[in-house]
């Protein structure tokens, strides 16, 4: 009976430290008209200014994620979308052709581990 326990105390940390591991680096990869303009880990802060002459777009990474904080574009969808934090997550200016995505390169994440 104690065994019993003592395992399954043992499975479930293994399973807690396997589900919560995330040594993988989260980078915002910043694309225009298809074409990787830059690649940002999210661990480095910073502001960047992208321009082509005729319009801008302003984006800020912070510790929390990264953001459109600025563009000329009419409607301002990707100013209002606001911080992205997750892998997969995007946000895309369609005036400027501009995409900003985030990807998780290294190690990913596990969900569960099966023997």
């Amino acid at each position: 009976m104690i065994a019993a326990v003592i395992l399954a105390a043992a499975a479930a940390v293994f399973f807690f430290q396997v589900k919560n591991r995330t040594s993988g680096t989260v980078y915002a990869i910043v694309e225009q008209d298809s074409k990787e303009l830059m690649r940002l880990p999210l661990s480095e802060p910073g502001e960047y200014r992208i321009s082509d002459g005729d319009s801008y777009n302003v984006i800020e990474i912070t510790e929390g994620g990264v953001r459109m904080k600025e563009a000329d574009c009419p409607d301002q969808i990707c100013v209002s979308r606001g911080l992205i934090q997750k892998s997969g997550q995007s946000i895309v200016c369609l005036p400027h052709r501009l995409v900003i995505r985030l990807e998780q390169l290294g190690d990913q994440e596990l969900d569960a581990v099966a023997e």
